[in-house]
């Protein structure tokens, strides 16, 4: 990626001890194992797999929410996973999320005023005036009338508190936002104006996403580069005209022969993923992906593939890569 980094993850793990049951011992759910990247200024990179993967655990790790058990996360050089509490507020502030429910991320005691002025009224000294004055500004930005900032939040669409909710991730200016499926809940129509006002913004501000999506549709519309995850782990990694045009890991085919394309030329044939996704409390061993890869050999079932760079920015984790 060109630009300004504004965010890289180095081998980024989250676990979690769970009780298996009474007088049991506790087992551990590697929800994050060793992920990395690197993210740009103006950029979008989007996470997609199915749920379980891993997603929601990564954002959480990327908007501070949870600590990581290992490895790291740099938010403009400054290290998150060992800085004091003073950095982190500091570095909060860079990073903001809009999450997947419009109708559950507003307060609805709240006018959508005094919501927007929050950030600011907790990160800032910014007089009454100034900050109504900013509320404002950011909602006619957003494509809503200013004038409705007195409104509670059940007056408004679904498509209209989600431009809300955009419009507060906003208010601090941040360098990054983590957007956690934004769009999901919203009709299809709906969708594509929120998704063109968060491309809009992007030109203007040169704000980095964090694209959470089990939509490869969406991801296909948006995304600079592209991320599967499996069970907690990378397993391909690629811009996103090289993951769509060659996608190179079976489980990446599958999940894309599985989106519709009204194109004939570039659906991909039909790869049926057989088997549920295995539990994390107890993956399989080797690869995690072997109890449903059609291509599986002995050797997927004892050794974890590693990722392996394969040219144009595109790396795979997968043993049999060069053969399929």
């Amino acid at each position: 990626m060109s630009g300004e980094t504004v965010l890289e993850a180095q081998a980024l793990t989250r676990h979690y001890a769970v009780s298996t049951g009474f007088l049991k011992p506790k087992g551990l759910v590697r929800a994050l194992d060793g992920v990395s990247f690197t993210l740009a200024a103006g950029k979008t990179l989007a996470v997609v797999g199915e749920s379980g993967c891993g997603k929601s655990t990564l954002a959480r790790q990327l908007t501070m929410i949870e600590p990581a058990t290992s490895g790291a996360l740099l938010l403009a050089g400054a290290d998150v996973t060992h800085a004091d509490a003073a950095l982190k507020k500091q570095l909060r502030q860079q990073v903001q999320m809009v999450f997947q429910n419009p109708f559950a991320s507003l307060n609805p005691r709240k006018k959508i005023g005094h919501a927007l002025e929050e950030p600011l009224v907790i990160n800032t000294d910014a007089t009454k005036a100034a900050r109504t004055e900013r509320a404002r500004a950011m909602m006619a930005r957003v494509g809503l009338r200013p004038e409705h900032d007195a409104r509670y939040p059940h007056m408004f669409s679904g498509g209209q508190r989600q431009r809300i909710a955009i419009a507060r991730a906003l208010m601090l200016q941040p360098k990054i936002v983590v957007l956690d499926e934004p769009v999901s809940a919203l009709d299809v129509s709906i969708q594509a104006q929120v998704l063109n006002l968060l491309m809009d913004l992007q030109d203007e501000t040169r704000v980095a996403y964090v694209f959470i999506s089990h939509n490869l549709a969406v991801v296909e519309l948006i995304a600079d580069e592209v991320l599967v995850m499996y069970l907690g782990k990378v397993v391909e990694q690629a811009p996103k005209a090289v993951l769509f045009a060659t996608p190179r890991h079976p489980y990446t085919r599958a999940l894309l022969a599985s989106t519709p394309r009204i194109d004939k030329a570039a659906r991909q044939q039909r790869e049926v993923l057989s088997g549920e996704l295995p539990s994390p409390l107890n993956p399989p061993s080797g690869c995690a992906f072997h109890k449903r890869c059609p291509f599986a050999i002995e050797r997927c079932r004892v050794e974890v593939p590693v990722l392996e760079d394969l040219g144009g920015a595109q790396r795979v984790a997968c043993h049999r890569v060069h053969e399929i």
